[in-house]
């Protein structure tokens, strides 16, 4: 029975750390695209 929740947890483990990378994904994509809008809005003021 122990072994049974040590597995699972390992198993819930590696999907958090994925789910983890994920969002550092879409923060580090968010990051860039603003940073990018507010370079185009900058080029195309006068």
């Amino acid at each position: 029975m122990s072994q049974d929740y040590l597995a699972r947890i390992a198993v819930l483990e590696d999907a958090l750390r994925q789910k983890d990378s994920q969002l550092s994904l879409v923060a580090e994509t968010e990051s860039f695209l603003r940073s990018s809008l507010a370079r185009a809005e900058e080029s195309v003021s006068p």
